[in-house]
C-alpha cells in the first residue's frame, strides 16, 4: 500500500475488501498521487446502494495499456468529473 492510499483510507467506504471513494475524495486522491508521482493504472466506478456494490463498465479506465496516450492524472481528473455524482470509485495505482 502507497503513502497515499495510506492517507485516504480513512475517507474510503469498504466494500468487500475494495476501497471506495465518492467523486470529490477520487479527484483529491488522484491530485495527491499526480503530486508524489504514483502511477494511475485505472479507475473503476460502483454504485452502492445499502444491499450490493454494482461495478459500472461504463464509468470505468484502464490506463495500464500501452495504447494509451496523454496525461495520465489529467485524463483521470477529466473521466472523474464527467461522472455521475452518485458513483464511487476504486483507484488502482502502483
Amino acid at each position: 500500500m502507497n503513502k497515499i492510499e495510506q492517507l485516504f483510507m480513512v475517507k474510503a467506504l469498504e466494500r468487500g475488501g475494495l476501497f471506495l471513494y465518492s467523486k470529490e475524495n477520487a479527484l483529491e486522491f488522484v491530485k495527491e498521487c499526480e503530486k508524489e508521482k504514483i502511477q494511475l493504472l485505472g479507475i473503476d466506478g460502483f454504485f452502492i446502494t445499502d444491499k450490493s456494490t454494482q461495478p459500472s463498465m461504463d464509468y470505468s479506465i484502464d490506463f495500464s495499456s500501452s495504447l494509451f496516450e496523454g496525461t495520465v492524472y489529467n485524463k483521470a481528473i477529466d473521466f472523474l468529473e464527467a461522472s455521475p455524482n452518485n458513483l464511487f470509485f476504486e483507484i488502482v495505482c502502483e
